[in-house]
């Protein structure tokens, strides 16, 4: 699995990590070329596109995430074979079982948390909705039944050794889980788009919740805050604002189920590069973006200041 995703990761084209504390300054919006060996793909760029609706913004391309996963995915893997070994052998040895059975919990456990982690390699990441979106669907069942087997084991202290090998399957699944969501989220172009504005005028609250966007803060001048967003099924857009420097910015940005941003303007053959087959069987589709989403973004272009 590990060769897998360095296969895809080179041929997955990302956006780019900035100097840390600049993600939203109008420089290097194309992010830095190192990250795919000095030179930035011709197809990424011949798979971009700019609507015409954000035709005075700046797309800012943000950090790859695919290439952070590399390494959690491989110990976390191995901690999950070795904590297999151990529970089937640990009857037959004078190992404890709960050996095996903490290295099978650890295992998803420390995947998981590595998740949350590299999704907060994004500037204004959103930690909790990536949370929120890892123990979705049938992901809570799996993590309950691991932690709810571990823990009862730490009560009873069985001696059935069917209870210990039955652990295995909760926390193998887990693993498995996790290991594709991080995979189909961290794989697609992430980027942002942004323009400076005037923030002393007060943003048109009413005419953009006319046509479905959703007020999400209690002032009419919001600084370095989510201002408002439209929902999809799988996906929502979001308008919000920041501060660098002296200079005022308004963000847009679309963010998927599981968390992560995703840049909507590129191909869709440049998302969810890795392992697609094994996504797809999870239940994972990527999302398309309607351009009708935009619908009110011209409301804003009177803010708007070189």
């Amino acid at each position: 699995m590990c060769t897998i995703l360095s296969l895809r990761f080179y041929i997955n084209t990302t956006s780019i990590v900035l100097a840390k504390g600049s993600v939203y300054i109008l420089e290097n919006l194309d992010g830095d070329p190192k990250w795919w060996g000095g030179r930035i793909p011709d197809i990424l760029l011949i798979n971009e596109t700019h609507p015409q609706k954000l035709e005075l913004w700046k797309r800012k391309r943000l950090i790859p995430l695919l290439n952070k996963l590399l390494f959690p995915v491989c110990w976390s893997l191995f901690l999950l074979a070795l904590g297999i070994m151990f529970t089937l052998l640990d009857h037959r040895t004078n190992f404890s079982e709960f050996i095996g059975a903490t290295l099978l919990l650890i295992a998803p456990i420390s995947l998981g948390l590595s998740i949350i982690h590299i999704s907060n390699s994004h500037e204004d990441s959103k930690p909790l909705l990536v949370l929120t979106g890892m123990l979705g669907n049938t992901r809570i069942m799996w993590f309950l039944i691991s932690t709810g087997l571990f823990f009862t084991s730490l009560v009873i202290k069985p001696t059935n050794t069917m209870f210990w090998n039955l652990m295995i399957i909760p926390n193998v699944i887990l693993w498995l889980e996790w290991f594709v969501f991080g995979s189909f989220y961290f794989s697609s172009p992430a980027a942002i788009w942004l323009i400076k504005y005037n923030p002393k005028k007060e943003l048109p609250m009413k005419e953009l919740t006319e046509i479905g966007w959703e007020w999400v803060t209690d002032s009419l001048n919001p600084i370095n805050s989510s201002i408002a967003v439209k929902k999809s099924k799988k996906s929502f857009l979001e308008i919000s604002s920041t501060k660098h420097n002296d200079s005022y910015f308004l963000i847009l940005s679309w963010w998927q189920k599981g968390g992560v941003r995703h840049d909507p303007f590129v191909s869709q053959k440049l998302r969810g590069l890795a392992v697609p087959s094994l996504t797809k069987r999870f239940g994972y589709e990527i999302s398309e973006f309607n351009q009708k989403m935009l619908d009110g973004i011209e409301l804003l272009e009177k803010f708007y200041s070189n």
